[in-house]
């Protein structure tokens, strides 16, 4: 590990709204991910949504979830300026499932990692 490449803590302040992150729990989200390859190629996407039971600065915010994952939880990372009221409607999902009305969305891209530099491929 080098020391140059800064360990955080907490978000950075631009990114985590205390105020903002208590209203949150117990409001239902739902859940965008697009997975890019190394090259940045489509990978896939993934949708969920659940009810936050908590938002927390240190530990992120964890979702209860609902649907096709009933009784999972899963925990985005702490940014709640990756977070938005959603507008009222009826969101489908890959799975042919949709959400009616949920309170707040958040949207990820995960950016998959290179190829190792000794990979034999």
């Amino acid at each position: 590990m080098t020391d140059d490449i800064p360990i955080l803590s907490a978000p950075p302040p631009e990114h985590w709204d205390e105020a903002f992150a208590q209203t949150l729990v117990g409001k239902t989200m739902l859940v965008n991910l697009t997975f890019l390859d190394a090259d940045g190629a489509l990978a896939g996407r993934e949708a969920f949504y659940g009810v936050v039971i908590t938002a927390d600065a240190d530990a992120g915010v964890l979702l209860d979830l609902l649907g096709p994952q009933d009784g999972d939880t899963t925990t985005l990372p702490p940014q709640t300026s990756n977070i938005a009221a959603a507008a009222p409607g009826i969101y489908p999902l890959s799975d042919g499932e949709s959400v009616e009305n949920p309170d707040f969305l958040s949207s990820w891209t995960i950016h998959g990692p290179e190829e190792p530099a000794n990979d034999p491929e």
